[in-house]
């Protein structure tokens, strides 16, 4: 078992949970499920609970990337929901992230802490595995489903939501989407020499964009389809053989 979809809960309604995993880590358990794709054994990783109680700022990053390096996976999609500072990017666009702007703060974000004595740094030309990114633009075209081929992530703590001159403020940096969740993931991911995209499921567009309520909004009808669309894209791309010979995943620590 090498792959993973962390955030993929929508695939349970077609495939059958097989094994209940759970890993002691040196920053904590992870717990995660094991299901059977066509024959083939892939990590499903609910970043907040099974019960989604875990907020975004108190996620276990650490816990949950080591816990997957631990037993084996080299190549994880990470499915992150999203709100669109692009007023071209509408509700229910799936985007594939290529780079990030990060704001979060007080996160344990890194694993390259000092304690053993060294100095370590990580290079983040590609954040997220080239090899990955260009297979799932690949996979959609050949399932005619419509993506947005790039995209910056702006990573914020939340709960809260973003005012609205932030989001101005991140529209003049270049953000295109923004979320509460995949950093540090991406980081630490990087750090372990495992490949990692994440894929952006927009479930509103940012505040001041619309007059809208966000708190009221229907945040999961408004993505249901493109869960849908970004499962059935991974998991053809995961019906390939991947090796880690396509992409710098594995050289980006000096």
């Amino acid at each position: 078992m090498n792959k993973a979809i962390i955030g993929g809960t929508g695939v349970y309604n077609v495939y059958e949970v097989t094994a209940k995993k759970e890993i002691e880590t040196p920053f904590g358990k992870a717990t995660f499920d094991v299901l059977d794709v066509d024959g083939e054994e892939i990590c499903f990783f609910s970043r907040h609970g099974s019960d989604h109680s875990v907020p975004p700022h108190k996620i276990n990053y650490k816990a949950n990337m080591w816990a997957l390096k631990s037993i084996g996976i080299t190549h994880i999609y990470g499915m992150v929901t999203v709100g669109s500072v692009d007023l071209n990017i509408k509700e229910g666009s799936i985007v594939v992230i290529d780079d990030f702007l990060d704001f979060t703060s007080g996160r344990d974000a890194t694993f390259f802490n000092g304690d053993d004595g060294k100095v370590n740094h990580v290079d983040m030309t590609d954040p997220y595995c080239v090899n990955l990114r260009t297979e799932f633009i690949k996979k959609a075209e050949e399932l005619d489903i419509e993506v947005v081929k790039q995209g910056v992530y702006i990573s914020v703590n939340g709960p809260r939501f973003e005012t609205k001159i932030e989001i101005k403020m991140y529209q003049i940096l270049g953000g295109t989407v923004v979320g509460m969740t995949n950093v540090p993931e991406v980081v630490l991911a990087k750090e372990l020499g495992m490949c990692y995209s994440a894929i952006g499921l927009v479930s509103n567009m940012a505040c001041g964009l619309k007059d809208e309520n966000l708190a009221q909004k229907d945040h999961k009808g408004e993505i249901a389809k493109a869960k849908i669309d970004v499962t059935n894209i991974i998991l053809k791309v995961f019906k390939e053989e991947l090796t880690q010979d396509k992409c710098d995943c594995l050289n980006a620590i000096m």
